[in-house]
């Protein structure tokens, strides 16, 4: 019989909230992520290729690589307290912990200084040439302080992909844990925004709108946001071991479909729509069960209405409420997912659902299904569904639950 996993711990910090707690307490008050302009003008913006110079959420403080470490070493450390467990349980074989997103790197912009300004007194004294240091455009410096740090038997890899980076992380691990072959599987995300994401989002027409809003009439891109996230998950087995026997278990599915066909609506729909019937005949669930579905949902027009007809197809028969942050908390390429989680997993324990603040019309398509500025909403249910879908043509489809002896 295969092993459950256990959401165990987590920790976030975002420009939205600086930790977990806070995230719950702006999300009960309604507050909106703060954006600032990626450019320090309009007319820079235009010269560096873009329409216009986009808003996004920025955290505060310096991002050096010093003070990077700094702050992932705090946000390990609280998710193992959280889980009542010390660093020192991070150490064995039966340990995996994946780094994912993309953190500490060179910004594009800083090559345009050393094409100008390339002889050794232009390296000394325009700083920003600097920054094309080796030191900072690597993450095996973050990997191997991790693995150091808490005496990890494998150094963590990096799975620096797209959206879906964290949870399908989540998924690989989960998938160890059910086979026996892990008890502990932490996943880290690093979020950091710099230039060339910016145009990646540009390019993939990700950044054609103002207004944002995840199912929004007038919505046509995504409020770019940095942040890092961990989540820790404990096989059942180990959590007996230390008289545990409380907790939500993750169930998940992943499917691949070709990066080409992702732009395809009607594909994308029905391969997510197979994937959240999966695990929900995984979890022995049906759609009555469930407290909310919170899907991928960032703004962008294409993947938006394809989720929202994958949920009308799944929900036809069951008003299942939706809910959909990223308009308000901001979306936080490649780690959102775990942000989601964390909502969800509060959604549980405490049978609420915090209902996000809307900043546009929704779909016809979504009006009667998305929760949106109704406050906090009281409920009885037990299940939860959670969706991803990245450009790459991933797809997960997450169920979480209470956590029963009788599930390994």
């Amino acid at each position: 019989m295969s092993n459950a996993s256990i959401i165990a711990g987590y920790s976030v910090c975002l420009p939205f909230a600086e930790n977990s707690q806070a995230l719950i307490d702006h999300l009960r008050q309604g507050k909106r992520v703060e954006k600032t302009r990626w450019f320090k003008t309009d007319d820079e913006a235009i010269k560096s290729g873009f329409k216009s110079n986009r808003g996004v959420a920025r955290l505060r403080g310096n991002r050096d690589l010093n003070s990077v470490l700094a702050l992932l070493d705090g946000l390990i450390d609280e998710a193992l307290a959280q889980a009542g467990l010390d660093k020192a349980c991070l150490t064995g074989e039966n340990v995996r912990v994946y780094l994912t997103g993309l953190g500490p790197r060179t910004d594009a912009r800083d090559y345009k200084n050393f094409y100008d300004r390339n002889d050794i007194e232009d390296v000394k004294l325009v700083t920003s040439v600097m920054n094309l240091h080796v030191e900072k455009m690597s993450q095996d410096g973050v990997s191997h302080h991790i693995a150091s740090r808490y005496r990890l038997k494998y150094q963590p890899p990096n799975m620096n992909c797209t959206s879906n980076s964290a949870l399908a992380a989540l998924h690989i691990g989960h998938k160890a844990i059910a086979q026996g072959a892990v008890d502990l599987v932490m996943v880290i995300n690093c979020s950091e925004i710099k230039t060339q994401d910016c145009w990646f989002l540009e390019n993939n027409g990700m950044l054609d709108s103002e207004v944002v809003q995840p199912f929004g009439e007038n919505s046509r891109g995504v409020l770019f946001a940095e942040g890092y996230s961990v989540m820790l998950l404990e096989s059942g087995r180990h959590r007996r071991a230390r008289q545990r026997f409380d907790g939500l278990q993750l169930r998940s599915i992943y499917a691949q479909i070709g990066a080409s066909r992702s732009n395809d609506a009607a594909h994308l729909s029905l391969s997510l729509l197979k994937a959240m019937n999966s695990v929900m005949l995984e979890a022995a669930i049906g759609c009555h069960d469930l407290a909310a579905i919170i899907p991928h949902g960032n703004g962008s027009d294409a993947s938006d209405k394809a989720e929202a007809k994958a949920l009308s197809m799944l929900s036809d028969a069951q008003q299942v409420p939706v809910l959909a942050y990223k308009g308000q908390i901001g979306y936080t390429a490649t780690g959102s997912g775990l942000v989601d989680l964390i909502i969800a997993h509060h959604a549980l324990t405490q049978q609420e659902l915090l209902s996000p603040v809307s900043n546009d019309a929704i779909i016809k398509e979504m009006s009667d299904r998305l929760l949106v500025d109704r406050g906090v909403v009281q409920h009885n249910k037990s299940h939860l569904l959670k969706t991803g879908v990245g450009v790459d043509g991933s797809i997960i489809a997450m169920v979480i639950s209470p956590y029963y002896r009788q599930a390994d």
